[in-house]
C-alpha cells in the first residue's frame, strides 16, 4: 500500500498489483451500484485508484481493504447521487423539472412514447406497494410545488421521520428502476 499511494512511492506496478487483489471491491460495489451508469465498472475502478493513491498510510495503518471499499462507494455515490442531509430538496429528482403532474396528463399525439401511468401500473402489478408509491407521488408533488419544507409536512402527513421517508422513497425509487426495465423489455 506505502509504495502506492503519492506520498509513499507513486510506483505503478504497486498500484496495478493493489487494483487486481482488490478486484473483488470493484465488482462487489459495481453489482451494487449498477443502475446508476452504464459504464459504472470504470468508475469504480477509476476511483478506487484515485483513493489507493491519496490513501493516508501512516494515519490509517489497518483494515486498509475495508477503509478503501468504504471510502470508494462513498465518493462514487457522491459523484453520481449528490445530496445534502441538510438541504434534501436538492437531492435526486423523479422528473427532470421535478413536475410530475405534467407527466401523468397524457396527450392524443403522445401516443407513442412512454406512458408513466403505463408503468406506473405495470410496477403496482408486479408488486409495488401502492402505499409506498403514493408516498413517492406525495413527495413529488411536494417538491413540485417547491415549498420549503415540503418534505417534513409529507413525512407529518403519513405519521413518519424525515429520515424514513427518505429511505422509503429511496427502495421505491429502486423498485421503480427495476419495474422500468421489465416494463421496456416487454413493450420493446
Amino acid at each position: 500500500m506505502r509504495l502506492a499511494a503519492v506520498d509513499g512511492g507513486r510506483d505503478d506496478d504497486a498500484l496495478a498489483l493493489l487494483l487486481h487483489l482488490l478486484s473483488g471491491i470493484v465488482w462487489t460495489t459495481v453489482r451494487q451500484l449498477s443502475d446508476l451508469t452504464p459504464d459504472i465498472v470504470a468508475v469504480v475502478a477509476g476511483e478506487l485508484t484515485c483513493q489507493i493513491r491519496r490513501y493516508p498510510w501512516q494515519r490509517r495503518p489497518r483494515s486498509i481493504a475495508a477503509n478503501l471499499r468504504a471510502d470508494t462507494r462513498r465518493a462514487v455515490l457522491a459523484e453520481l447521487r449528490p445530496r445534502n442531509r441538510r438541504h434534501p430538496e436538492r437531492g435526486e429528482f423523479l422528473t427532470a423539472d421535478g413536475d410530475v403532474t405534467r407527466l401523468m396528463q397524457v396527450e392524443p399525439e403522445d401516443t407513442d412514447d412512454l406512458d408513466l401511468r403505463d408503468l406506473l401500473q405495470w410496477a403496482l402489478r408486479s408488486g409495488l406497494d401502492p402505499a409506498e408509491l403514493g408516498l413517492l407521488i406525495a413527495t413529488e408533488h411536494e417538491r413540485d410545488v417547491r415549498t420549503v419544507g415540503g418534505d417534513s409536512r409529507v413525512a407529518a402527513a403519513y405519521g413518519i421521520s424525515t429520515r424514513t421517508l427518505y429511505r422509503r422513497r429511496s427502495r421505491t425509487l429502486a423498485a421503480l428502476r427495476v419495474a422500468a426495465a421489465d416494463y421496456l423489455a416487454a413493450v420493446a
